[in-house]
């Protein structure tokens, strides 16, 4: 799993050879050492050095392209990790075993974005067969691998331990704690076959790339806008990619990138039905065909987004109608005003938080279920009392007229921008769609946020009307 990376980067270094220059070290062990993380502790070590050269030196090319295609899926990934509780963290594993190609496949005939071995994805319930090979599914595999990895936490309570495992299997892992009498991993790194040796190393230099990859100068290549912006429709009935392609206007290509579990390029038809994932400005089109061709006349196609929303748990049947939020609160918030703003009640925000009293504190995040299709209502910001000092009485008039002003030309700004809330892990792509006209710089300038961020759920951007 290690080789592939490092063959598919020294693949595009063959391509566009680039001249080796020298990474500063020093800096670099500084920064690894400053990381937090809820995987692993971040070090320095020669293995990890090598891996950050062959991604910022080597193979700057293929880097590019590998962050850009994580847009295509850390937002389902974080969604994954959060919806299993586990550390977002874990979402550079993908990187480590097949930067983020949904078809790769090892020399030893593990596939997919977490390359699963047959016999592993059939054990946590993956279709592996002549016609599908769910270890390409982009969710399923993903659900997978969170449920794997779930394991292994519970067996090691170590994540280095845990990942380990990922890689050669809890057996090994078991039987290296045993010779080297270590209890974590760098004790017993030594007896580990090489490419678990070096793994958690390659998860190190993946996780430090996330974070600092901007200051190497690297820039993400981005996937087309049709490979961001996608729904998934459920399928009953045989459908083929060529009917998708005749029906859609979308391209063979876009298709099976979309869709890569489907070997014979066929949904087959099944009771429990399969996803086919499309870009999103199609998906009605597929949808009534699906209405109008249904095979028993009365299983109606359901729509999906790329990211499923989490389940509702203690709610009455209305539930089917709600969508998940997460708000921090604000300093001086209180639960009467969020039941207003998300449509509400101040009991319902209460039973759902597991809530004693009605009293919030700054920071603290609840999570919010509100009406869909509602639009949020958000009071204007609070400003802090301004105190004046004593002064002449003509002084305090001319003070008195700027604030005025000030507080006038603050509202006309509010009355110029609109509010959206993001319900789950989404790229500045996809939120820029929501809003016809407003541009992509505009809202990255608006909200001070780098071009390459992956908006997390509960966030509160600011979008100029139009």
């Amino acid at each position: 799993m290690l080789t592939l990376l490092l063959c598919l980067s020294l693949e595009t270094h063959a391509k566009n050879p680039t001249n080796e220059t020298e990474l500063d070290e020093a800096e670099i062990t500084r920064r690894l050492y400053a990381m937090e993380n809820r995987v692993v502790k971040p070090r320095y070590d020669p293995v990890v050095m090598g891996y950050l050269k062959t991604y910022l030196v080597r193979g700057r090319e293929g880097t590019e392209q590998m962050l850009g295609r994580r847009f295509i899926y850390f937002p389902l990934f974080e969604d994954v990790l959060f919806q299993n509780d586990l550390p977002e963290e874990l979402k550079a594993l993908s990187i480590v075993e097949s930067a983020l190609h949904n078809r790769a496949i090892s020399r030893v005939g593990a596939m997919g974005l977490w390359q699963f071995m047959a016999p592993t994805a059939r054990n946590f319930g993956l279709q592996v067969d002549a016609n599908i090979d769910e270890r390409r599914d982009t969710r399923r595999s993903t659900e997978a691998a969170a449920a794997y990895l779930k394991n292994l936490y519970k067996e090691f309570s170590d994540w280095e331990l845990a990942i380990a495992a990922y890689n050669s299997g809890s057996g090994r892992v078991i039987r290296a704690i045993k010779r080297s009498r270590g209890t974590n991993y760098w004790a017993i790194r030594g007896d580990l076959p090489r490419e678990t040796a070096n793994y958690v190393p390659a998860f190190i230099a993946a996780s430090y790339l996330l974070e600092h990859f901007e200051k190497h100068g690297l820039t993400p290549k981005y996937p087309a806008e049709e490979l961001l912006l996608t729904t998934s429709i459920k399928v009953h009935q045989d459908l083929s990619f060529e009917q998708v392609a005749t029906l859609t206007g979308v391209t063979m290509e876009t298709i099976e990138f979309l869709n890569p579990a489907y070997n014979r390029k066929t949904i087959p038809a099944s009771t429990k039905g399969y996803y086919l994932t499309l870009p999103s400005k199609v998906m009605e089109k597929v949808r009534v065909y699906l209405e109008t061709n249904r095979p028993d006349g009365t299983i109606k196609p359901e729509l999906y987004s790329s990211i499923k929303a989490p389940k509702v748990r203690e709610l009455d049947a209305s539930a089917s109608m709600l969508v998940e939020e997460s708000h921090e609160v604000s300093k001086g918030e209180t639960l009467q005003e969020l039941a207003g703003i998300y449509g509400c009640t101040v009991d319902k925000i209460r039973e759902w938080n597991k809530l004693d009293t009605a009293a919030i504190a700054p920071g603290q995040l609840l999570k919010i279920f509100r009406p869909k299709g509602r639009e949020l209502k958000f009071r204007i910001e609070r400003m802090e009392a301004v105190s004046l000092i004593p002064m002449l009485t003509l002084a305090i008039q001319q003070t008195t007229k700027i604030l005025e002003n000030a507080a006038s030309k603050d509202v006309a700004g509010q009355e110029a921008f609109q509010y959206y809330v993001t319900t789950r892990p989404e790229s500045i792509f996809e939120i820029a769609d929501r809003f016809p006209g407003a541009t992509l710089q505009d809202i990255l300038k608006i909200n001070d946020l780098p071009s390459n961020r992956i908006i997390r759920a509960g966030t509160r951007l600011k979008i100029r009307k139009l």
